[in-house]
């Protein structure tokens, strides 16, 4: 009697630990987040966000807030910053390495508003220039989860999706570009 009287205490006390963690929402087989939902993740729950986001390759749908010259040791040129409209702290910090730049030039103006892509001809001449990623903008962005820290969320190793498979991906998950 006493062996059953632990165990359904054991199992009382196993539900109730379990009953107080916030549950996540599952990762999409495709990986798409969108900004809000990855953000409300790790300041709802950090330890499972970190379990369910660790090592993913994910796509995050967000408003671009600022646009640098990247800071990190491996060279990478280039950084954006996902940020929720009504906050001044960068959410995701987006790395995008040189191989997933559409060109080897690339500058970002001096209010970190833009990056702009330089073109050139086969000798050398500037044949073109284009944006690349401008503050205020919606992309999605696919990379790896690398880590949180200092509540950045980072993805390494990122590229931005071209319009037409940003409208295929928010139209596959019912979403509309806003």
């Amino acid at each position: 009697m006493k062996s059953i009287t632990l165990t359904i205490a054991f199992l009382c006390a196993s539900a109730l630990a379990g009953f107080g963690q916030t549950q996540l929402t599952a990762l999409p087989p495709d990986g798409f987040v969108t900004l809000s939902q990855i953000v409300s993740d790790f300041a709802t729950a950090e330890t499972q966000a970190l379990q369910k986001y660790n090592g993913m390759r994910i796509c995050v749908y967000g408003r671009v807030g600022q646009v640098t010259q990247s800071d990190d040791e491996e060279g990478d040129p280039l950084t954006a910053y996902l940020q929720l409209p009504d906050r001044t702290t960068p959410d995701v910090k987006v790395v995008f390495g040189a191989d997933f730049i559409p060109s080897s030039v690339i500058s970002v103006a001096d209010d970190d508003s833009k990056a702009t892509v330089y073109h050139t001809d086969w000798n050398g001449n500037l044949s073109n220039a284009t944006s690349f990623i401008v503050e205020g903008e919606n992309v999605a962005v696919r990379g790896t989860f690398d880590n949180f820290v200092a509540g950045d969320i980072i993805l390494k190793n990122s590229f931005k999706l071209s319009p037409e498979a940003l409208q295929k991906k928010l139209s596959e998950h019912g979403l509309t570009d806003q």
